[in-house]
């Protein structure tokens, strides 16, 4: 399968055979973030039922082979701040704010409405 194939959660899990289920868990968790929504990483590790492992599911979406299908972007810090190397931080800042996320002093503005 080609990642321009991928479409759902199960060519998510097709396209990543061979890899950790923690990972296919964490990509499959941030391809249900919808556009104009984020998420955390320490939510998401809560999500894929390993909570206290936000470094993790960081690392692993650093490595994202599916972007960008899986929308890697829409997962912030706890404090609504974009982790990473300046420029890695500044596109994804852009590029939730062109979906519409609110920001203040470059930071999502975290809300019930806009994080889930």
């Amino acid at each position: 399968m080609r990642k321009d194939e991928v479409r759902t959660e199960e060519d998510i899990a097709r396209f990543l055979e061979g890899w950790s289920e923690f990972e296919k868990s964490v990509y499959i968790a941030t391809f249900r973030i919808p556009k104009g929504m984020v998420s955390t990483y320490g939510r998401i590790a809560t999500k894929v039922g390993k909570p206290g492992a936000s470094r993790a599911v960081a690392n692993t979406l650093h490595n994202n082979p599916l972007y960008p299908v899986v929308p890697c972007w829409r997962v912030v810090k706890s404090d609504g701040g974009f982790g990473g190397s300046k420029g890695a931080a500044t596109g994804r800042r852009k590029r939730v704010e062109d979906e519409g996320v609110p920001l203040k002093a470059g930071r999502v503005v975290m809300s019930d409405d806009i994080v889930c």
